[in-house]
């Protein structure tokens, strides 16, 4: 078999998976579509390409029954790993920092050996949990400058609780950055595409909670930071 009869085998492979995957119709571009995925704008000329090479061989004539063009290896090695790509999406499970390895607090612990351990560990975030394992609130460097500036105090008491400053410790209302929930099941482009959506409107997700169902009703499962996905 020629490549290019390979090459649209392929090519037809690559449609029915993306149009399976993404839920499409049989009159949607798919070449389109995945170029306005984040996760694939970086394939966009490449896949621009491979859409006109398709288009080409299957509507132009042959030429003493040969294609007038033949595709390339690499042409087809990228299909190949376009289709598993996407057939293997990762989920928020498979890259999520599990409940184990996740530094967390309670109300009622304290905020001065939070702190000791986050500059020890280089943590920029803990969440704080219920006591059914539900978060219920961020503890950050951000929290820590709007206490001091509101309360006007120089000084952290040892004995201070996080239950003393929960309304410093909101996941909303805050300016430049914002917490998500995602499904553990959900597929994480999913999320990068709400971590896009959030930068383009002047935030930053500093985490993502993964739970069961994506609620923050449930108890929290393990947690993904941008640096996970990168």
């Amino acid at each position: 078999m020629k490549n290019s009869e390979i090459f649209l085998q392929k090519y037809k492979q690559l449609e029915e998976v993306v149009r399976v995957t993404y839920n499409l119709g049989e009159g949607d571009s798919i070449s389109n579509y995945l170029k306005d995925i984040s996760k694939y704008k970086r394939f966009a000329d490449e896949i621009r390409y491979c859409q006109k090479v398709r288009n080409f061989l299957s509507h132009e004539k042959k030429v003493n029954d040969s294609f007038a063009v033949e595709a390339s290896v690499s042409m087809i090695e990228f299909i190949e790993k376009l289709i598993d790509n996407i057939k293997n999406r990762p989920k928020c499970y498979d890259i999520q920092i599990k409940f184990d390895n996740v530094c967390w607090r309670s109300l009622n612990d304290t905020v001065k050996d939070a702190m000791t351990e986050m500059r020890n560990k280089l943590f920029t975030h803990i969440p704080i949990l219920n006591e059914d394992g539900c978060v219920v609130g961020v503890f950050d460097e951000n929290s820590v400058f709007t206490y001091i500036a509101n309360e006007e105090i120089v000084a952290i008491d040892k004995t201070l609780k996080f239950s003393d400053i929960q309304q410093y410790l909101s996941l909303e209302d805050r300016e430049m950055e914002s917490f998500v929930f995602v499904k553990a099941t959900s597929y994480v482009d999913e999320l990068e595409e709400k971590i896009e959506s959030a930068f383009n409107m002047g935030k930053r997700i500093g985490l993502a909670f993964v739970t069961a169902s994506g609620s923050y009703k449930d108890k929290l499962q393990g947690i993904i930071t941008p640096w996970d996905i990168i």
